[in-house]
């Protein structure tokens, strides 16, 4: 058994992200898993789960860039931002031309400030705000800063609407479509939703939750390596990986880098994860931040 890896997991339309790791850990045997990404129970597609001691990599696969699918439908809202609420009409209202609604979509492309669905994880005061809307408390939302890097309609049936989606971390698409409805003042609601990709982890080579097993998982993995592809690197020598893998500094100069910038270090072969570490532009270090082991260690 592998003692840590990734899994592409398509998760389906029902499932929450903690019973798609709950699978995981019972069809593995393995306790330290964790997800990358929360899905909604509504949406399907990618969800990328670590195991063992890539389960440190999370973080570094929420920072890849995300590719939604995504319906939308006008003339309603909701208080969870999509169909899973109680829809509400909105009386006489105007839906955009296609022209129109393209024009507002491409609004949305860059750093937008956004302001996440009262039904969410976000935390409010140590409460998740899913959890005080739930008991009707009265809270205000922050915006914040995320990256649209696209946003293109696929197809438009009035009052539905179809669109393509990549973005940074930490996107609401909810948010999208809710804030698409309010900029015509006719409301909007997600219909559905489908993670197509995670980074290089496309929907088209994930395994279906359902169709995982003890005799199977082993061909899905992939090695830790892949969650940092994103990184900068620096490939090492047996030697190297020994003296980085004690946590000391390795000598690297890289003008082009920013100081404090993360730096992976790969074998030589650049396909085992050996450390992740930090620049340090003045002393011409790398410090390592984590540092992992050889298997069997």
């Amino acid at each position: 058994m592998p003692l840590s890896g990734l899994l592409n997991i398509n998760k389906p339309a029902g499932w929450t992200s903690r019973d798609v790791v709950n699978r995981v850990q019972n069809v593995i045997g393995i306790r330290r898993c964790g997800h990358a990404g929360t899905l909604d129970p509504l949406a399907t597609g990618v969800l990328v789960v670590c195991f063992g001691r890539a389960t440190r990599l999370v973080s570094y696969v929420q920072q890849s860039r995300k590719r939604y699918l995504a319906e939308f439908r006008f003339g309603f809202t909701s208080q969870t931002d999509d169909i899973e609420g109680e829809l509400t009409p909105v009386p006489d209202a105007q839906f955009p031309s296609q022209s129109e609604l393209q024009k507002a979509m491409q609004s949305f492309v860059g750093t937008i400030q956004q302001v996440p669905p009262r039904y969410s994880a976000v935390m409010v005061k140590g409460q998740r705000a899913y959890a005080l809307a739930r008991k009707g408390q009265e809270f205000e939302l922050k915006s914040k800063p995320v990256r649209i890097d696209r946003f293109d309609l696929i197809d438009y049936q009035v009052p539905n609407c179809q669109a393509i989606i990549e973005c940074g971390s930490g996107t609401y698409i909810r948010s999208l479509g809710r804030d698409i409805g309010a900029q015509f003042e006719c409301g909007a609601v997600m219909t559905s939703l489908a993670r197509e990709a995670v980074g290089d982890f496309s929907i088209d080579r994930a395994i279906s939750i359902e169709d995982l097993t003890t005799e199977n998982y082993k061909a899905s993995v992939s090695a830790p390596v892949e969650a940092i592809r994103h990184l900068p690197f620096r490939l090492c020598t047996v030697s190297e990986a020994e003296w980085i893998r004690n946590g000391r500094p390795l000598s690297y100069h890289n003008e082009a880098l920013e100081n404090q910038a993360e730096v992976a270090i790969l074998g030589a072969e650049g396909e085992s994860l050996v450390a992740i570490c930090e620049y340090r532009q003045e002393e011409s270090l790398l410090k390592p931040r984590i540092v992992f082991p050889l298997d069997g260690d």
